[in-house]
């Protein structure tokens, strides 16, 4: 189908913010791209020097002021970013995902005076700015695909061969039931307090107990250390029902493909969408679950009604009793095409047009 296309090599910068979540699904925007064309990936990876910086690279952008040579110098984006390298290679195209990256692929498009495909919400910034936007929410705009969910890179094989790998290590009998439960934290609107997350842990644990399940628990970058430090407390009143979990600012061991690959059904915190995009790729129940406040996001609010519409996903307060939630899987309907699929097809007229 794309034998003639793919006589033809980019090379494609990605840039990341270290966030694995984030790379993830750069990857996957990639690994469509290589269905049509052959790729050589070069990898920047960038650290904002601080957060409130975000506020003045939007200001910039808002009054078009890095279109003066002036701030085209290298010495301008280290301003704002840390770790920063400049590449001596022609870059044909640009990929990168989350706001920490915005500005930097911006900027590098114009530096290197190349294509670029940013992948997420774009927090007010102008549309013109990118050659393609790839996001769950509508854009309206004519340089942008809409997907169900995050083009998230997933290799089958080699997840199967790490959860073999898994519980050969950690001496986990495969033949169990097992409950998963990603745990994130404060993010797209979503604030978890102390409370939340008590009853998150006690509810989830009555749940597998009553199910006569065992626990796989992770949490991640966001939970911070100091709500783990007390659910680790919390969790350890109920350890003969968890298999394993890992306390992400604690020991950042990647265990959620692992997880998702041997768990029966997936539990998840609401405000990241790149986790219950990831579970929705194994064809399981995924359930999500939110705190008791949460500052409604529009766009983030429609991507999650389109999956509870198409019944992907079912959410739950965390207040809510978990032990009394249905664990039907008839009441699910899985994807039958998998976004990077689905995302190899739209995608290629748009990278044909970029580099005719």
């Amino acid at each position: 189908m794309f034998r003639e296309a793919a006589r033809k090599r980019l090379k494609i910068l990605k840039i990341t913010d270290g966030r694995a979540g984030h790379m993830t699904v750069s990857d996957g925007v990639i690994e469509a791209i290589k269905k049509v064309y052959l790729v050589e990936i070069i990898e920047l990876d960038i650290k904002l020097r601080a957060k409130f910086l975000l506020s003045i690279l939007k200001f910039i952008l808002k009054y078009q002021l890095m279109e003066n040579q002036f701030s085209l110098n290298d010495w301008y984006i280290k301003l704002f970013y840390k770790n920063y390298r400049k590449t001596d290679k022609k870059i044909d195209l640009i990929v990168s995902t989350g706001g920490d990256t915005l500005f930097a692929n911006i900027w590098l498009s114009k530096v290197l005076d190349t294509k670029n495909i940013f992948c997420g919400t774009l927090k007010g910034l102008n549309p013109k700015y990118f050659s393609l936007i790839i996001s769950t929410s509508e854009q309206n705009v004519t340089n942008s695909i809409k997907l169900d969910i995050l083009p998230t890179q997933m290799n089958a094989k080699k997840t199967i061969e790490l959860a073999e790998r898994f519980c050969n290590e950690k001496k986990i009998k495969k033949d169990e039931k097992y409950f998963v439960l990603l745990i994130g934290g404060n993010g797209s609107g979503y604030i978890y307090s102390k409370d939340d997350y008590k009853y998150l842990v006690d509810s989830f644990m009555s749940m597998v107990h009553k199910y006569g399940a065992k626990a796989f628990i992770t949490t991640s970058r966001r939970t911070g250390a100091e709500n783990e430090k007390s659910m680790i407390e919390l969790f350890s009143n109920y350890n003969e029902d968890i298999a394993y979990s890992v306390f992400f600012n604690k020991n950042p061991e990647k265990v959620v493909p692992v997880y998702l690959e041997l768990g029966s059904v997936i539990f998840v915190t609401e405000e990241s969408g790149s986790m219950i995009s990831e579970s929705l790729f194994f064809k399981k129940p995924v359930f999500t679950l939110y705190p008791k406040k949460v500052k409604e996001q529009k766009g983030y609010k429609r991507f999650l009604n389109n999956l509870i519409d198409k019944k992907r996903i079912k959410r739950f307060a965390i207040g809510s009793d978990l032990a009394e939630v249905n664990l039907n899987t008839n009441d699910f309907h899985y994807m039958e095409e998998m976004p990077i699929d689905y995302l190899a097809e739209k995608i290629k007229p748009y990278i044909e047009d970029m580099h005719q």
